[in-house]
């Protein structure tokens, strides 16, 4: 990881990543299923909207290195699952953008390109 992007420093170490881990989750799930009950079938998709508030922030060293990965945890609160159509968009550019990150580009192949 040593060609990683530093995000930031701390106790002198480069912070190269994060992993974010997320608690409560289910409670926040339950309470809005309880008041919108959903049909759920077994390989659909389902986008889910959570409220989360961050209430730890800690450090791992990342193995083989001198680097740190950044692990913050944020408790879920209210959730809802939401249209595919409220999240399409952002979800797409999200793709996008680990696609790029992991050196994979999209080619346009229909010439809609504007570098023409």
């Amino acid at each position: 990881m040593s060609d990683a992007k530093i995000i930031k420093q701390y106790g002198g170490a480069d912070v190269v990543s994060q992993q974010i881990k997320v608690t409560n989750t289910g409670d926040g799930l339950s309470n809005a299923m309880e008041v919108d009950p959903q049909d759920f079938q077994i390989g659909e998709k389902r986008y889910v909207v959570m409220e989360t508030v961050v209430t730890k922030i800690g450090y791992e060293e990342i193995k083989d290195s001198d680097q740190l990965r950044e692990v913050p945890t944020l408790k879920a609160g209210t959730a809802t699952i939401v249209d595919s159509a409220l999240v399409a968009d952002v979800l797409a550019k999200q793709r996008k953008a680990i696609d790029e990150a992991k050196g994979l580009l999209e080619l346009d192949l229909d010439g809609d390109s504007d570098d023409e």
